[in-house]
């Protein structure tokens, strides 16, 4: 029985070794994680660095913080990263200053990689051509009375439609009279106001406090001058040739107005598009 109970004793003395010798292991591993965390400042970039360090990384410009669009872009909303060869976007930059002051004109969100697409300073972007939509063209008319633009009111980045009213006289060929053929149609639809005199919309929205568009040209009294009040649509080319058409014609032949639509309405209108003054009062019945 003695025997036994001595090699009881011996078992639990090597188990007793061998969590010791655990215990030991175990401190040693916190010690070298310890100073391997010191080493890198115990930061978590720091050791995303060193994964993604390799041929061709580079420590690019990111965003620290989600940014909306229309956002002016300040230093604290930057920082930089070392991102891999592979994973390297067109367009960005090493150095936070190339985009301190930018706005941006798109969303983005942190972590995010800052590209040259993404922002803009407006530097030569104020001009016309930056503003027609691709595929489009814009086309410039002289308002002749503030009626025909709503007043005056739209504002450029405003959608509106285009009325055409055409007025001629016509000889009926049954008793040789002369009478009127009034025709108005809309025709075109859903069209982007590009500029309201020489004032041009922006891309994005600004957010800095500034003064908005103005509606139109304005003397220093407040007062507007209908002889100098212009409009430019951004229109398809076959719709500036029928616009234009309208548009040369004398007053008492041809005439154009626009339409404003609600904000967000871009659908095309239902039913009927072309009236004459028989659908007006209805001479048929």
């Amino acid at each position: 029985m003695a025997r036994s109970i001595a090699a009881v004793s011996g078992s639990s003395g090597r188990n007793r070794g061998v969590l010791l010798l655990a215990a030991v292991f175990g401190i040693l591993s916190a010690v070298l994680i310890f100073a391997f965390l010191k080493t890198s400042d115990g930061s978590s970039s720091n050791v995303n660095d060193a994964i993604n360090a390799g041929a061709g990384a580079e420590s690019v410009v990111v965003l620290a913080r989600d940014v909306a669009a229309g956002e002016k872009i300040t230093s604290d909303m930057l920082t930089t990263k070392t991102i891999p060869a592979t994973a390297l976007l067109l367009g960005h930059s090493t150095n936070t200053e190339d985009f301190v002051g930018r706005v941006a004109v798109q969303t983005m969100f942190a972590g995010e990689q800052v590209l040259t697409a993404k922002v803009t300073s407006f530097e030569g972007e104020a001009t016309l051509p930056f503003k027609v939509p691709e595929g489009l063209r814009g086309l410039g008319l002289t308002v002749p009375h503030e009626a025909w633009i709503i007043g005056g009111l739209p504002q450029p980045g405003d959608r509106v439609d285009v009325v055409a009213i055409t007025a001629f006289r016509v000889t009926d060929p049954l008793t040789g009279n002369e009478k009127p053929e009034l025709v108005s149609g809309i025709i075109a639809q859903d069209v982007e106001v590009l500029a309201m005199g020489q004032t041009l919309v922006r891309g994005v929205p600004i957010t800095d406090g500034a003064a908005g568009v103005a509606a139109g040209e304005q003397g220093a009294d407040g007062e507007t001058r209908e002889g100098a009040i212009s409009v430019t649509l951004a229109l398809t080319p076959e719709q500036a040739a029928k616009i234009a058409l309208i548009d040369m014609m004398e007053d008492n032949e041809g005439q154009w107005r626009i339409i404003a639509r609600r904000k967000g309405e871009s659908d095309p209108l239902a039913g009927a598009i072309l009236w004459s003054l028989e659908d007006i009062f209805d001479f048929k019945k």
